[in-house]
């Protein structure tokens, strides 16, 4: 996939932040293909704690880079990863 280069000196943040419909279809593939994963894991599918949390910071960011539809995919990422944490214990 081509990205193309924003003006960084642009005055509008809408402009500078602006995706492309290729980009926003390749992040929500991503997104779906990651909770497909996770309401697919019976356990908690991570050896080290860390790897968790870079994985929800990764989802976090590029949830909030679809706006108003990352919101109802980032819920349903918390709700799988308080799945998944509570078969920890």
């Amino acid at each position: 996939m081509r990205f193309t280069q924003t003006d960084l000196f642009a005055q509008d943040d809408a402009a500078r932040n602006s995706l492309s419909q290729a980009q926003r279809t390749a992040i929500r593939a991503r997104l779906e293909a990651t909770l497909a994963r996770l309401e697919a894991a019976e356990t908690f599918p991570w050896r080290d704690p860390l790897d968790a949390v870079h994985e929800e910071n990764r989802f976090q960011r590029d949830s909030e880079l679809l706006g108003e539809e990352g919101g109802p995919l980032w819920d349903r990422f918390d709700r799988e990863m308080d799945r998944l944490h509570a078969t920890r214990f």
